[in-house]
């Protein structure tokens, strides 16, 4: 996914292992967009959604969870997910994806 987001134009990007180490790494940077796995060690993308999303300093970041169940979608959206996206997509469901969030007024 690094080289899409980077041939979209998103060069700096940013990428943690684990969703504890993606908080970590959220707390201590200025971050426009987060897009996150749903199966992750040591914190799974739901748990992170629900930090980012209780965090005032980062709830206002849009999120876009991915996973390869289709139904995590609306659990996901109904967390506070911005977007969500079935695993795997093409680089044009990501690019939508991301007009989708940053259209919405995020």
């Amino acid at each position: 996914m690094g080289m899409e987001l980077r041939a979209m134009g998103h060069t700096e990007t940013s990428w943690a292992t684990n969703g504890r180490d993606a908080l970590t790494l959220l707390k201590e940077s200025s971050t426009d967009l987060i897009i996150s796995a749903w199966s992750m060690p040591e914190m799974d993308g739901p748990a992170l959604l629900k930090a980012c999303k209780q965090d005032p300093e980062l709830r206002h970041i849009p999120f876009i969870m991915m996973s390869t169940r289709p139904e995590h979608g609306l659990q996901a959206l109904d967390a506070g997910a911005d977007a969500y996206l079935i695993k795997p997509f093409s680089p044009d469901e990501l690019q939508e994806a991301l007009k989708r969030v940053v259209s919405s007024g995020q």
